[in-house]
């Protein structure tokens, strides 16, 4: 396994880290913090899925002219703030709107990080390598899946929060690293 691989393993593993300490208790977060109701659930994470699809067509023209590494850090960034945005939300039209930016940081990170992933495997080990990579991933989500109701009965939403968006942080830190180094790209 590559250098430019362990790197995108590692992104993906911080971001599987999010998605696992965030997912299974956002519609808790959605219920109690703000006192949301299934609907909106329902709602939020169509609004994100949505918000995130359209847009990734352009982004993906914008990786491929300016850079996977410039959009990807871009869509971090983005996303950073909309994670530490969620411990400030107190209304449900809040999360709505953060919902759509967030949707949009993803929307930006995606296209970039897949173009990433498939640049750092090798075409001969290819489906190995995206298997390694898959299975980080989702080992990963689910150990923050297992910590994630411990934390938040333990120390509530916000440090979730603050978590994801330091897990966000190291993603850009490890892209930046491995471009200066020549790892990537």
């Amino acid at each position: 396994m590559g250098r430019a691989l362990v790197a995108i393993t590692a992104i993906g593993i911080f971001s599987s880290l999010c998605a696992g300490l965030i997912g299974p208790v956002y519609p808790i977060f959605v219920l109690q913090r703000l006192s949301g109701s299934i609907s909106d659930v329902g709602l939020l994470y169509a609004l994100f899925y949505i918000s995130s699809a359209l847009p990734k067509i352009l982004a993906g023209k914008l990786v491929d002219r300016y850079g996977k590494e410039k959009i990807f850090i871009f869509g971090t960034i983005l996303g950073t703030l909309c994670t530490l945005g969620y411990t400030l939300c107190f209304e449900a039209f809040q999360l709505y709107l953060l919902e759509i930016l967030n949707g949009l940081a993803y929307a930006l990170q995606r296209p970039a990080f897949l173009a990433l992933l498939a640049e750092a495997t090798e075409a001969k080990n290819r489906g190995f390598e995206m298997g390694i990579f898959d299975s980080a991933y989702d080992l990963a989500g689910a150990m923050a899946s297992v910590v994630s109701a411990l934390l938040v009965a333990s120390f509530g939403f916000d440090l979730i929060f603050y978590l994801c968006s330091g897990f966000q942080v190291a993603s850009g830190f490890v892209i930046i690293a491995s471009k200066g180094k020549g790892e990537l790209g």
